[in-house]
């Protein structure tokens, strides 16, 4: 059976959540490939600049620094077609609805304390799934108080989708035909929920010899 571990992450370092403590994460795992949310073309570019601090190119740099005989496969698709309105939309919620404040402060704050433990448990992706309800049940009562709001929205969650279905089938084509025994996937801890549903949809783990573990930090 090949496993691909998948590590949530948190896309900043603060705390507990820290490069090193992501590079112990992937010494210990000792996969034979890395997979991560970056594109193709934009990871290059990603490892040359100074200003991208983020616990995943971080290490991703470190580890082709040290040339350790571990794979790096960049699976995002290229396009990025949201800009700072995607923040801004995220501050509205925040402003308006104290319950998704209390829930954003949360995830940072167990973030902050517990690191990826936290990001790769059933309580953090309880709490992103909580999220994503609150996004919807806000935007659908203020359709008409913010105009397009909706429907940019709309886009979002699409664009999502097609980033979570390219990462999955990437991942299941590059097993299939390299046969690695296992590799460790970095990739936000927003969207582990999402990727648990599409692969328990999409996908017979049995049929396809690989495993995906969610709960490595159990």
């Amino acid at each position: 059976m090949c496993t691909v571990i998948v590590v949530g992450t948190a896309h900043y370092v603060d705390g507990a959540c820290t490069s090193e403590k992501l590079h112990e994460i992937i010494m210990e795992i000792n996969p034979e490939v890395v997979f991560c949310e970056a594109s193709p073309e934009k990871l290059p570019k990603y490892l040359k600049r100074t200003d991208v601090n983020t616990p995943e190119m971080n290490v991703i740099n470190r580890l082709t620094q040290e040339k350790k005989s571990i794979e790096i496969v960049p699976v995002d698709v290229n396009e990025d077609p949201f800009d700072q309105r995607l923040e801004e939309m995220f501050e509205l919620i925040k402003r308006e609805m104290e319950e998704y404040l209390g829930a954003t402060r949360m995830l940072h704050n167990e973030t902050y304390l517990k690191g990826f433990p936290f990001l790769n448990s059933m309580d953090c992706d309880k709490i992103c799934k909580d999220k994503n309800s609150m996004e919807k049940y806000f935007i659908n009562i203020n359709k008409m108080k913010y105009k397009g709001l909706s429907n940019f929205y709309s886009q979002w969650l699409k664009w999502n989708d097609l980033r979570e279905n390219q990462w999955i089938n990437v991942i299941y084509n590059y097993f299939k035909i390299n046969k690695p025994k296992k590799a460790v996937f970095l990739v936000g801890a927003g969207h582990r929920y999402r990727l648990i549903d599409k692969i328990k949809n999409t996908h017979n783990n049995n049929e396809d010899s690989l495993d995906w573990d969610f709960y490595h930090f159990k």
